[in-house]
This record gives C-alpha cells, sequence and structure tokens, in this order.
C-alpha cells in the first residue's frame, strides 16, 4: 500500500468538465454551500455570507426582492451547509446554489468541485450586493460555463499541474496571484476559443479556484494514509476558521476567526470580515501564504504585514517535495506544534457589512492551539 505522501504526490489533477451544483452534486433547490465548517446559526449567517446567499436565492429565483431573500434565510427556507462536506471548494463568501455551474477536477477516479468565476468582475465571493453582479452571473452561466463544456467535450481534460508550476517559476503563489496561471489557461485554449481567452485574458484569478478544487484533490489523497497529522482540509466561514487532519478528515477543528492582515485599500466602515473562504486548501498545499518566497509582487504587497519567520515557514512546516511544483508541499500539524509556528493564509479582506465587498489582500494566522487540539484530537 503506499504511503499518504506517495499517494499525495501521484495526484495528476484535471479539469475535466462542467455541470450545474444540481447535476453535479445532486444539490437541491433550497440547498445552499457556503465555505469552512458549520455556520453556528444557519438562519443567523455573518453578513457577507448573508449577502451572498440574497444573489443566489435571487438567482434561483426564490425570492422576488433582497428583503424576501433576507427573510427566506433567517426563516431557514433554503439550507445553509459546508460546501466541503459535499466534496466542493468556495472562495470568500461565495454561496453556491443548484443552477451554480462548476468545474470539475479530476484524478485517479476521485473529484472535486469548485465554481466557474465570472468574468470581467467581481462575483458574490466579495460578500457584496452590488450593481452588476446578477448580470454577470447570468453571462457565466449562459456563456462562460457553455463555453467551457462545449470546449472540454470536444478537446479534452486540461492537465493543471503543468500550468501550475510555470506559474510558480513566473512569480504567482497560486493563491493571492494567478496571473501567469491564467494567462497560460487563457493561451491554451485561444486556438479553439478566442472569446472565452479573451474573458479569462481579463480576469487574473480565474484560474483560482482551479486551482482550489486541484490542492483539495491533492491533500486528499492523504486521507486515511500513514501520516494522520496533514492538514487536508481547511477553511473560514467568517465567524469560525476550522482545518480538519488526514486521520480524522470529517472532524472539523475550529477556533474564532480574526479578520486577516493587510493594507487596506478602500475603506471598511464596519471593520474586515473574519477569516472566510475554502481557498485556505491552496496554503495548506503549500502554495499562498507559504510561496512568497517566489512570488514578489505578493511578497512587496504584503510588505509590512509579514511575520519575521515567513520565509522559513515551507522548509519547517511542509513535509514534503513536490517533482512536479519544484516546491515542498503538505502542512504537517505535527510540525506545526513543534515548531510552535503556524502557517500563513493568503485570503483577501471583506468588508464585515455585506454591502462594502472587497477591500485589499490579506494575510490570516490561524491559531496556535487549532494545530495542537487537532493533534491531541487523534490521540
Amino acid at each position: 500500500m503506499p504511503s499518504a505522501i506517495d499517494s499525495l504526490l501521484s495526484v495528476q489533477p484535471l479539469l475535466a468538465g462542467v455541470a450545474s451544483a444540481g447535476e453535479a452534486l445532486g444539490l437541491a433547490a433550497r440547498t445552499m454551500l457556503h465555505a469552512g465548517p458549520p455556520l453556528r446559526d444557519p438562519q443567523r449567517p455573518p453578513p457577507v455570507v448573508l449577502s451572498s446567499a440574497v444573489i443566489a436565492i435571487l438567482h434561483e429565483g426564490l425570492a422576488a426582492n433582497e428583503q424576501d431573500a433576507e427573510a427566506l434565510v433567517r426563516a431557514g427556507g433554503v439550507t445553509l451547509t459546508p460546501a466541503q462536506e459535499h466534496g466542493c471548494v468556495l472562495p470568500l463568501a461565495f454561496v453556491a446554489s443548484a443552477r451554480t455551474p462548476l468545474f470539475a477536477v479530476e484524478a485517479q477516479g476521485r473529484r472535486m468541485y469548485a465554481p466557474v468565476s465570472t468574468v470581467r468582475g467581481p462575483d458574490t465571493r466579495m460578500g457584496s450586493r452590488e450593481q452588476g453582479l446578477r448580470e454577470r452571473l447570468l453571462a457565466r452561466d449562459e456563456l462562460i460555463a457553455p463555453a467551457w463544456r462545449c470546449l472540454l467535450a470536444q478537446h479534452g481534460p486540461v492537465p493543471l499541474l503543468p500550468l501550475a508550476a510555470r506559474a510558480l517559476q513566473e512569480g504567482d503563489d497560486l493563491h493571492s496571484r494567478t496571473t501567469a496561471a491564467t494567462a497560460a489557461l487563457a493561451a491554451g485554449v485561444r486556438q479553439h476559443a478566442g472569446a472565452l481567452a479573451d474573458a479569462l485574458d481579463a480576469t487574473p484569478l480565474f484560474f483560482l479556484t482551479l486551482w482550489m478544487a486541484a490542492s483539495a484533490l491533492i491533500l486528499r489523497a492523504a486521507e486515511g494514509g500513514d501520516l494522520p497529522t496533514l492538514v487536508t482540509r481547511a477553511g473560514g466561514n467568517g465567524e469560525r476558521f476550522g482545518i480538519a487532519l488526514a486521520g480524522a478528515p470529517r472532524e472539523w477543528i475550529c477556533a474564532d476567526a480574526q479578520p486577516p492582515s493587510g493594507t487596506l485599500l478602500r475603506p471598511a466602515p464596519a471593520g474586515v470580515a473574519g477569516a472566510i473562504g475554502d481557498s485556505a486548501v491552496i496554503d495548506m498545499l503549500g502554495c499562498g501564504g507559504l510561496a512568497l518566497d517566489s512570488a514578489p509582487e505578493p511578497l512587496q504587497a504584503f510588505a509590512g504585514h509579514l511575520p519575521a519567520d515567513h520565509a522559513r515557514l515551507a522548509g519547517r512546516l511542509l513535509a514534503a517535495w513536490h517533482p512536479v511544483l519544484e516546491r515542498p508541499v503538505a502542512v504537517d500539524a505535527r510540525r506545526v506544534c513543534a515548531e510552535a509556528a503556524a502557517p500563513l493564509v493568503a485570503l483577501a479582506m471583506l468588508g464585515a457589512d455585506g454591502a462594502t465587498g472587497f477591500v485589499g489582500r490579506g494575510l490570516y494566522r490561524p491559531p496556535l492551539e487549532l494545530f495542537a487540539r487537532a493533534v491531541a484530537g487523534l490521540a
């Protein structure tokens, strides 16, 4: 039987298809997915999640206006549940509903799903209700997702590891910056779908959700193996941040989600929302906040907000060398405890009011006691 590390390193994730959440996950019309661990009270979600849920409800045609949509959430008329428990990962405050088109990333008979992003502007991940958002969602559903579905059906799956490896060499950290990866993806589809390639070039973070699904798929290959202290699931929901280990992958170990820190690009009247998003799986793989040493632009953007030990974290906390990515990978909670050093997670900062939206790029550092409790729980 292969070791957990061998299983993890053998994963070659492929972008294989596109399907709605209803088709891919069997998601019912009134069931909606959010990032991170379970909410304390799904009828009283954080404002950023509530705003995204309202937009999803309106997009599904379940309410006539924002007030009715809010009332539906408050009354339990829709069910908000963690995406990772359904084999799906969601960025920031994104809420997925039955109509949401999902990318299917697969390897060795396993699949992980992540949403197809809107193009040329933000989507519901920003936790606001900005004007024009619903129009971009319609364009995603009616133009971008069908274009991808047709492309993949005609020309086959797209290997993601080579794109990620190239992007790391060109300055991406694959979390706060995916510009090079998106450009490489666009270049690969341009000869078959020029309009789609143009849309990707106008959306530098498009590769993010693909890499989220790929990272989650790689990490989950280690679950049930001989290294139970590897972190294989992670994410925040705005009120709690949680992790799960390979030895107990369905047991969320949670702590209160503190806001990421960073330079505000616009005012946040109500402050910054607590850490939110399943994209933390990218950092637990070893990219994002643990790959800033090879990403000059994010490194400069985070200057003044980096801990003194940031340059040494990857070597201290990661368990194996990945021959394709040419980087160490896989956060080991046991090492986190032994080194008394938590990993860095690159998470955008959102206005806590559910109206302001994106306010800056940030860094979040989970508390050490989170990893200590997770390791102790295995015993």
